[in-house]
């Protein structure tokens, strides 16, 4: 194939883009980082002012957003941040080579208690997190206190979750009547769990809890709660790992039913454990395995003994008849009618 022939077809009016930056860095990150870096560039080198709430703008997203991509190449050794908001751009090294990055962890403790004077800075400095209590008190139909606008701040700053991922989890918990934030903050914990750091991730996730979770707890008798960490073991097991259809995992929970009359996890895993071991994958293969099931059965099942033929000999060789005894009573009065009969006669005479 051919090799592509570029030319500029303009006089150009350039900006100073470092090669390493595009070689190294331009394309292993969100795209929106890469353009607020080069657009920033262009700014800076053209005399201009810009700030985060002008880029956030711009590219219609959040401050947080950009905030984000700040720290991103502050991590990456292009930019350096001085704790003021102040940005200074450094020369792009060739990166050294990457390590695997560190496993997520689960945040340890109980959420920090933020005090009235934290939570009103924050409200005061960032206009994203005014909106965001603003929001959470229209979506959720309730004034909150600050112990209440802790707790939502929490998602954010201990949980890490973007600030969009959090407005759209209350508005989730909402449109299915669920407004308590102890409930709130279990979906979060379990957001955070899960790494649901985008609104794209936060939609998959919703999608397949909407459309698998549910109907798997709808029938195990739990559509009100939440799935506990050992169902959710469980349910991602036979949907992802076992890649079981849902018809499947409700046959099974109907004859856990029929079987001990209440449906339970672990013996609903032990029966989908037995189908997964034999390759069933579908009801059809039930079937066919419950009339081998059956068929086997009838086949080693003991036979009934044929009843013995009576032999024959010179003594017995007669057909044998069922006796009636109600004959035999009739017969025996007759006679012993005769014999008083004829003794009477003979006292007469």
């Amino acid at each position: 194939m051919a090799s592509i022939k570029m030319t500029p077809g303009y006089r150009r009016d350039f900006a100073e883009i470092s090669c390493n930056f595009i070689d190294y860095y331009m394309t292993d990150c969100p795209q929106v980082y890469s353009l607020i870096y080069i657009f920033s560039i262009k700014k800076l080198q053209h005399g201009e002012d810009l700030s985060t709430a002008q880029l956030a703008s711009l590219f219609n997203i959040t401050e947080s957003d950009v905030r984000s991509a700040w720290k991103h190449w502050h991590d990456m050794g292009v930019i350096e941040l001085d704790g003021t908001n102040a940005i200074t751009f450094l020369p792009v090294p060739i990166p050294q080579k990457k390590e695997d990055p560190a496993p997520y962890t689960k945040p340890t403790g109980s959420r920090p208690h933020y005090t009235n004077e934290e939570l009103s800075a924050y409200r005061q400095q960032s206009r994203d997190i005014a909106r965001l209590f603003d929001r959470a008190q229209k979506t959720l139909g309730k004034m909150f206190n600050n112990n209440d606008l802790g707790v939502i701040f929490g998602f954010h700053d201990w949980l890490q979750l973007p600030l969009d991922v959090v407005e759209y989890l209350l508005s989730y918990c909402a449109e299915n009547g669920h407004r308590n934030l102890r409930y709130i903050e279990k979906c979060a914990l379990d957001w955070a769990d899960n790494e649901i750091d985008d609104i794209e991730k936060a939609l998959n996730y919703v999608q397949a809890f909407n459309k698998n979770y549910r109907t798997i707890l709808h029938y195990m008798g739990q559509t009100t709660s939440y799935p506990t960490p050992s169902h959710r073991k469980y349910m991602d097991k036979w949907l992802f790992q076992w890649n079981m259809p849902l018809d499947l995992i409700m046959e099974a929970c109907d004859r856990s039913v029929a079987e001990i009359n209440k449906p339970k996890f672990n013996y609903v895993d032990k029966i989908l454990s037995e189908w997964h071991k034999r390759g069933i994958v579908d009801i059809e293969g039930v079937k066919a395995a419950d009339a081998e099931f059956l068929k086997n059965r009838e086949s080693s099942a003991p036979q009934p003994k044929k009843a013995a033929t009576p032999k024959t000999n010179r003594f017995v060789n007669f057909t044998q008849r069922e006796n009636d005894y109600s004959r035999y009573e009739q017969l025996e009065r007759q006679y012993l009618e005769q014999k008083l009969e004829g003794a009477k006669k003979q006292f007469e005479h």
